[in-house]
């Protein structure tokens, strides 16, 4: 199965939305520097996860993206189908064979089948939030402790 960077953008730009220490929106800008992705890519990755109705957007100054819903309700799934297409792990089609299929070569399609529905609910599985929680958390810039005697 192949997970096109534009989706993997769109995954870490999610999961960086759902680690963000406040309600604020995020700019593109701070979404692409937090995670080193092309902004000029990404925006268009922030569009297209808008019309699927995963981020909204607010616009002025302190605009930028929120997610639109929970990030414990946005299975990696639906992001991969809305940015990739259908999940299909390993082709159904056996390419070596002719125009006709041969008995053995008939018997590995419940294998495939197997291995494609066996993807799904692995991903089906796994949230934004669920990623999210895996990130360790990072001291961040802004924490400075104070010492006084």
């Amino acid at each position: 199965m192949d997970i096109s960077a534009r989706t993997m953008y769109g995954l870490r730009a999610l999961v960086t939305l759902a680690n963000a220490r406040s309600d604020d929106p995020m700019s593109i800008q701070a979404i692409a520097d937090e995670e080193a992705l092309p902004a000029k890519f990404l925006e268009g990755i922030m569009a297209d996860l808008k019309r699927g109705g995963f981020v909204r957007s607010k616009r002025g100054a302190n605009g930028g993206y929120l997610l639109a819903r929970p990030a414990s309700e946005i299975t990696l799934l639906d992001i991969i189908r809305h940015l990739d297409g259908p999940v299909a792990p390993v082709a159904l089609h056996d390419k070596t064979a002719g125009d006709a299929l041969t008995d053995r070569q008939k018997a590995f399609h419940p294998v495939w089948k197997e291995v494609r529905a066996a993807t799904i609910r692995v991903l089906q599985t796994y949230t934004i939030q669920s990623i999210a929680d895996a990130v360790p958390e990072l001291a961040g810039d802004d924490f400075k402790p104070i010492y006084q005697i």
